[in-house]
């Protein structure tokens, strides 16, 4: 090669090395626009627990939602889950939880889903201890997404307690007899009316009669002893505890009455009355009525002359009879009529307790025990008549051996395991039918570990 081609060579290459390097004849990339997506989360939940009646319990809870990223949220479902301990009980889904007409939580707001509900029919599942939520929602586009929080279910409460017994008093007295001032032993004294009406008292030998529990009242009170005319005053306790009577003594012995009907009358188990003719057959002495029964009233206690006293009567929502006397006396005689009512029918399932040692609310030590219930329908109910029956209980309570049978009265044990918590807890053991009858509880209050 030549001088001259060499240098033309190496002037070319020195040309290419010190031009500038090509750019693109386009402008500058214009930025691409990212959508807002919503963000949904849980900020509480709300959720009760309740016995359901044909056994098995329901849960209804609310869910608290918030957006927070700046877009509108559709809310596609909930779906809720129910748990005791580690074990899944029950569980839901519920469709547009917010309402039937919109389901959407706002741009930046809050909203909540209407009460959410769910039913465990199954008697022999315990008491769900914690809910786990999870919702659903969308942008209405692209984004599908989910949140999840959990919340404890509060314990079943318990019955309220019992009101405070109402402060007693004692009243006291004699009865003597006006004219020679004699106690007067086997008087009858009886409180008429008021919070107290019903309480009787018998005079001892020395005319003295005591009665214990009587609640602070304003009410008539009436002494009656045989041989003599009844006398009443009245009474306030506590300011008056003592209440003496001095009693006249009747009209000679040839007064006479004649009563119909006599012996007994039976009635229906449903309330009535019947009449009771008082005739005065001889002499001008008074006469008196009274009556044995709380369900028996009278129209007149007392009269001079003849007259007929109307004995009304309650209904007997019991299914056994029942009996009340009512005693009509004067100087010298008396005659009674026993009415005698028949017990309601035909026999259902009704007034079924379940009780450890006769009570329906037992407390138990921390420590916990084994227990044995009794599950006792109304006297008189005959067996069978409320089915085949179901104990359930709550988490913290085992039943032991058969927690069913086919009819009450019956019988079942279970176990109250320890609390190793502080706090004192509520626990219940209920029983169902089959007959859809009543669901007696027991409640057990246990207290918390030391």
């Amino acid at each position: 090669m030549s001088l001259v081609n060499v240098i033309r060579r190496f002037a070319a290459l020195l040309f290419l090395m010190t031009m500038p390097a090509c750019s693109s004849t386009h402008g500058p990339t214009a930025p691409t626009s990212t959508p807002i997506r919503p963000n949904v989360t849980i900020t509480s939940i709300s959720v009760v627990g309740e016995s359901s009646a044909g056994g098995g319990y329901t849960y209804r809870a609310v869910v608290h939602l918030r957006e927070g990223a700046g877009a509108a949220a559709t809310i596609q479902s909930v779906d809720l889950a129910f748990v005791s301990g580690t074990t899944r009980i029950v569980s839901s889904r519920h469709e547009r939880p917010i309402s039937d007409g919109a389901n959407v939580c706002p741009a930046s707001g809050a909203i909540a889903t209407r009460e959410l509900t769910t039913q465990d029919g199954d008697a022999s599942h315990p008491y769900a201890t914690t809910m786990q939520a999870t919702v659903t929602f969308s942008d209405g586009a692209a984004l599908i997404a989910s949140t999840s929080a959990s919340a404890d279910v509060p314990p079943i409460s318990g019955p309220p307690p019992p009101p405070p017994p109402a402060e007693t008093f004692t009243l006291t007295g004699r009865i003597t007899d006006v004219s020679t001032h004699a106690l007067i032993a086997g008087a009858r004294l009886e409180i008429l009316g008021g919070l107290n009406g019903g309480m009787t008292a018998t005079t001892d030998g020395t005319g003295t009669y005591v009665m214990h529990g009587v609640v602070a009242d304003s009410f008539r009170m009436r002494a009656t002893a045989y041989g003599y005319d009844p006398a009443e005053q009245g009474v306030t306790v506590p300011t008056v505890p003592r209440a003496d009577f001095e009693l006249r003594r009747s009209a000679p012995a040839d007064c006479a009455y004649s009563v119909t009907p006599t012996g007994s009358v039976s009635v229906s188990f449903v309330r009535g009355q019947v009449s009771i003719a008082i005739t005065r057959t001889g002499g001008s002495c008074s006469w008196r009525a009274v009556s044995d029964a709380g369900w028996l009233s009278l129209s007149s206690s007392a009269g001079a002359g003849t007259a007929t006293v109307t004995v009304a009567y309650e209904s007997n929502a019991a299914f056994v009879g029942r009996a009340g006397t009512v005693t009509v006396d004067w100087g010298g005689g008396s005659a009674q009529v026993i009415v005698r009512q028949a017990a309601e029918t035909p026999a259902f399932c009704r007034g079924v307790a379940v009780t450890v040692g006769g009570q329906s609310v037992i407390a138990v030590s921390a420590g916990g025990g084994q227990f044995t219930a009794s599950i006792t329908p109304e006297p008189g109910v005959p067996p069978g008549v409320c089915g085949y029956w179901t104990a359930t209980a709550s988490a913290g309570i085992t039943l032991v051996g058969p927690g069913s049978g086919p009819a009450a009265p019956a019988s079942f044990t279970f176990v109250v395991q320890p609390n190793l918590l502080p706090a004192p807890r509520s626990l219940q053991v209920t029983v169902s039918f089959a007959s859809a009858g009543p669901s007696p509880a027991l409640t057990v209050n246990q207290a918390g570990a030391p």
